[in-house]
């Protein structure tokens, strides 16, 4: 192009053109997502050597840069994935909240009110209205367990089908970033940039780390190679490894998500360890520890309760006899405790409620002290090596120590040295408890209690009265919590425990959503486009441009006067 005049203004213009174009570039994606703010880098042109010295020779566009920073930009993505994961799991959270309710719509308030449903079958055991209602209250519970049940396994499903969604869109982006890697390295073959492609890509990568984090290795090409958090390799060159989802049951039989990758026409699960961060991690954790504890929770809370009014039942036995004229023991009260949880309630009929103790107790005529028996409990199901009745306590005076001897009609000590305020245990020959009394009262040596049938089964409350008990028994045992303790508390335990874990997620996600906004601002702040910044080199580039635009005009003049001055 020369040295002259000419070609200077030349240059300049051509310069000031590329910085207006490149500012309105700039302005025109302020609110293009990832766009980074693209600059014109100059230089002197390489001066002409005279013997008067080096003229310049004006100006050069050497390149076109992008703004940005590889440091904020993985600083921004980690945050981005690790805020992402805390939402989801947030997400979830806040809907497996509901499977637990409190107040009156609670399950520990359901199970309250079926024990004292007996209340009412305890005072009129022949009531079969009375019968009725704890049938009533029963269902109402079981129902309550399903739902809870049923809320958890559609959440799992949730569960699976947003990792189907957030898998799927994986191997979406990751052939986008493979497309765009090929588009990169052809065009850095021209030996400048393509800076557009790389913000796209870049972007990509963005949207990528919101399901799970990955870190980039460029190549020298200008492609990058992608790897999951964990090592995984996800994109190489212009190649994309394809994830997949895969079900399975785990340890309790419950059907669960897993991430797979497919290599070599094969299927290979991931390893949890692999998924850093982003929207997998927080649905795995999710599934995995959220939802499994509640799950057992609610697995323990049901089979123990279920199991404790079994029990109860199966101790007591009913206002009817078999086509023998044997007396009837109770059945289990309800069914079908699975790991699913399908409790149901077995009986329908109010005369299969075994209101009645297999055994009662009262003390003679001719006792000369206080004593009285205050109530029968059945500890094994009638039936199982009950002794012969009528059974005939006697209280002696020990030979040594205190209190009483007490023994059987045969003469078999049944307790040694019981005092009065305690309870009296009767135990079958191998030492297991068979039923327990409360005694109120002292006896004096001679005094004894007769055991047997009740005469009618129909008027005994004996079993009632045992399930009334089971309000203030510690019967439930929570894996999470490793204690037994009442039907109350341990709802009180699950709710705490479930309030934990989402309070837990709000924190975390409060926490990572700052991280991920200040990460966001702080790369924004280095590539983003400023309008006012803009604006002021919009000016300074047309005054640029207008400056060399009047250098060439007196160019142009020179010449012509040169011109007129050779004719």
């Amino acid at each position: 192009m020369g040295s002259g005049i000419f070609a200077l203004s030349t240059r300049a213009m051509f310069a000031n053109q590329a910085m207006l174009d490149t500012t309105a570039h700039n302005i025109s994606n302020v609110n293009t997502p990832g766009y980074s703010r693209q600059k014109v880098e100059l230089s002197t042109e390489g001066g002409m050597y005279t013997g008067a010295g080096f003229f310049g020779r004006g100006v050069k566009v050497t390149t076109i840069t992008r703004s940005t920073n590889e440091f904020l930009i993985k600083s921004a993505n980690e945050a981005s994935a690790a805020a992402s994961a805390d939402k989801t799991r947030l997400d979830k959270l806040e809907q497996l909240e509901t499977v637990l309710p409190t107040g009156e719509t609670g399950l520990g308030y359901a199970a309250t009110q079926l024990l004292n449903a007996f209340v009412d079958v305890a005072n009129q055991p022949q009531d079969m209205s009375a019968r009725q209602v704890v049938l009533s209250r029963a269902e109402e519970w079981a129902s309550r367990i399903r739902s809870s049940a049923q809320q958890i396994e559609q959440l799992q499903a949730g569960v699976i089908s947003d990792l189907g969604t957030d898998i799927k869109q994986i191997n979406d982006y990751a052939k986008q970033i493979a497309r765009l890697n090929q588009d990169i390295a052809s065009a850095k073959g021209t030996g400048q940039p393509p800076n557009d492609l790389m913000d796209r890509r870049d972007e990509v990568i963005t949207r990528l780390n919101k399901l799970v984090q990955v870190n980039t290795v460029e190549a020298d090409d200008g492609s990058l190679s992608v790897f999951m958090g964990g090592g995984q390799l996800l994109v190489l060159s212009n190649q994309a490894q394809e994830l997949a989802l895969m079900q399975g049951t785990n340890a309790d039989g419950i059907t669960v998500g897993a991430v797979g990758i497919v290599t070599a026409n094969s299927l290979r699960q991931l390893d949890d360890s692999q998924l850093v961060g982003g929207g997998l991690r927080g649905l795995l954790d999710f599934q995995n520890k959220d939802l499994a504890s509640t799950r057992k929770d609610l697995n323990d809370f049901a089979s123990s309760f279920a199991a404790a009014i079994n029990t109860q039942q199966q101790l007591g036995i009913l206002a009817k006899k078999d086509a023998a004229g044997n007396v009837l023991q109770g059945n289990a009260l309800f069914t079908g405790m699975d790991k699913a949880i399908t409790v149901r309630v077995n009986l329908q009929n109010p005369q299969d409620i075994a209101a009645a103790s297999p055994l009662v107790a009262y003390t003679a005529d001719t006792n000369r002290g206080t004593m009285s028996v205050d109530s029968l409990t059945m500890n094994a199901p009638s039936g199982r090596a009950l002794p012969a009745t009528p059974l005939t306590l006697t209280f002696q005076t020990p030979a040594t120590g205190s209190g009483f001897n007490v023994v059987d009609g045969s003469g078999n000590l049944i307790a040694a040295n019981w005092l009065p305020g305690q309870n009296l245990v009767f135990n079958d020959a191998g030492g297991a408890a068979l039923f327990t009394q409360r005694i109120t009262g002292v006896p004096e040596a001679g005094d004894s209690i007769t055991i047997e049938p009740p005469v009618d089964p129909s008027g005994n409350n004996g079993n009632a009265r045992g399930m009334l008990e089971l309000r203030d028994r510690n019967l439930i045992s929570l894996s999470s919590n490793g204690s037994v303790t009442t039907v109350t508390n341990a709802y009180s335990q699950m709710i705490g425990n479930l309030g934990v874990l989402v309070q837990s997620g709000r924190t975390a996600s409060s926490i990572s959503s700052a991280l991920d906004t200040q990460a966001t601002q702080t790369l924004e702040a280095t590539r983003g486009v400023n309008l006012d910044e803009e604006a002021a080199r919009l000016i300074q580039f047309q005054q640029s441009y207008q400056a060399a635009a009047k250098v060439l005009q007196v160019a142009q003049k020179v010449f012509d006067t040169l011109l007129n001055v050779s004719q």
